[in-house]
């Protein structure tokens, strides 16, 4: 505000012409650390002082923590409550003013020796919300014209009442802020993740004897299922899918991990899954810090046979669609989840697809799902809608429909585990013979 503005106004009219300026100062300001700096000099100006300062409150810390000082080349300074003046204004929440700073056994000479700055009076004032919470002090130091008197501090609280309302304005904006950028990292986690995963289908489209389709659904932005499918060689195809005993960013950190180490050991060891995973099993062992495990269903198919060997991990048993139709769950060597056991042998079985068969995996956020009425999708619900599907149906078809059944199912209820399903359909070299006829 321009001093000829208030000159000729009587003291009281020009303090309330003040406060009218303090508001529309700090009502266009929202970002923090430029808040504290207008707050710093508005105060300033308005108690016709040398210097103020402001500090805001650390409880967690029970600190008071000195963002901006006005003249001080000192970026933070931190006071326990307490200790100083400023310090004993946040313990009894109340107005301390000092005449004669260098006779108060309060006040600490520190700070004028590192500036150079003389302090001579000091009016030190709580900032504190309608509900009671301690937001920060407010200090101003040497009046222009002598000691600050009764109706100072009532000023000050005045303008107190002001920085309040604007603290708490810009705590909530930057608490916004934060959540919006969390939200941000959060999307492009999911995105990087979702990267890590194969979602162009057909998955293979050179080579006809194959036919797979994937889903997935996280439960949070991120999250900890796994699946990924890979040539070997021009006959067989490798195929994981894999849980994570945790949601969020960690259980997409380890999910990487582990897809990574499964499809480099999976290369390295062709002749035999079960020892792919004895090798991701033990490579997990040594490096969880965080003592998570993962369970996981893997196999390679042979494109010219049909025939998958399999090995498994503790993962929900997968289902077969039979040329005919019907359904039929796996009855699988069964072996436990990898990253438990610094060395397990994990067994190896074989499985028969003919022309038109289907492997069907899923996680266990798909049989699990609930609705509103903490009802479970369980295996009969898999099982369900797969029959109702009948013979012939596609890899996408199946996949789709049964991710669609299971949303369906669960309706309005919160999504409790990511759901993914994978499904490998054969179709024989006979297939691959018609397509390139």
């Amino acid at each position: 505000m321009a001093t000829d503005k208030l000159h000729g106004l009587t003291d009281r009219d020009r303090k309330l012409e003040i406060l009218l300026d303090i508001s529309k100062s700090l009502g266009q300001e929202v970002q923090l650390d430029r808040l504290l700096a207008i707050m710093v000099a508005e105060v300033t100006r308005a108690m016709e002082a040398e210097r103020s300062s402001l500090l805001l409150y650390d409880e967690s810390r029970n600190e008071l923590v000195s963002k901006v000082a006005e003249g001080l080349d000192v970026k933070e300074i931190r006071v326990p409550v307490g200790s100083g003046i400023a310090g004993m204004t946040a313990q009894t929440r109340s107005t301390i003013n000092v005449r004669d700073a260098y006779q108060d056994p309060r006040f600490n000479p520190d700070y004028d020796k590192k500036s150079g700055f003389h302090t001579r009076s000091i009016l030190s004032m709580p900032i504190i919300n309608q509900k009671g919470r301690l937001l920060g002090i407010v200090q101003v130091l040497n009046k222009d014209s002598g000691p600050f008197t009764a109706e100072d501090e009532a000023f000050l609280q005045a303008i107190c009442i002001h920085l309040g309302l604007a603290l708490e304005r810009a705590e909530l904006v930057e608490s916004y802020v934060q959540t919006q950028k969390l939200q941000q990292s959060l999307q492009l986690a999911r995105e990087i993740q979702m990267g890590l995963l194969p979602k162009k289908f057909p998955a293979f489209p050179g080579i006809a004897e194959i036919d797979i389709h994937a889903c997935i659904t996280p439960a949070l932005d991120v999250g900890g299922d796994l699946y990924d499918f890979f040539l070997l060689d021009d006959k067989r195809v490798c195929f994981v899918i894999g849980d994570v005993s945790d949601k969020g960013i960690p259980a997409a950190l380890f999910m990487a991990m582990v897809r990574t180490a499964f499809k480099i050991s999976a290369m390295a060891v062709q002749d035999c899954i079960a020892t792919t995973l004895r090798t991701v099993n033990r490579f997990l062992f040594e490096n969880n810090e965080s003592q998570m495990f993962v369970t996981m269903f893997a196999g390679v198919i042979d494109l010219q046979t049909g025939m998958v060997e399999y090995s498994d991990g503790g993962h929900e048993p997968p289902y077969i669609v039979r040329s005919s139709g019907a359904v039929e769950m796996l009855e699988k060597e069964g072996g436990i989840a990898l990253g438990f056991m610094d060395d397990f042998d994990f067994p190896k079985g074989k499985l028969q697809l003919n022309s038109g068969e289907s492997l069907v995996l899923y996680t266990d956020g798909v049989n699990e799902a609930m609705n509103v009425d903490s009802k479970m999708f369980k295996t009969s619900g898999i099982v369900d809608t797969l029959l109702s599907l009948g013979n012939g149906a596609s890899a996408e078809r199946q996949a789709t429909t049964l991710v669609r059944r299971v949303h369906e199912f669960a309706a309005s209820a919160p999504q409790s585990d990511d759901i993914t399903v994978v499904v490998l359909r054969y179709c024989g070299p006979e297939q691959a013979v018609h397509s390139s006829a």
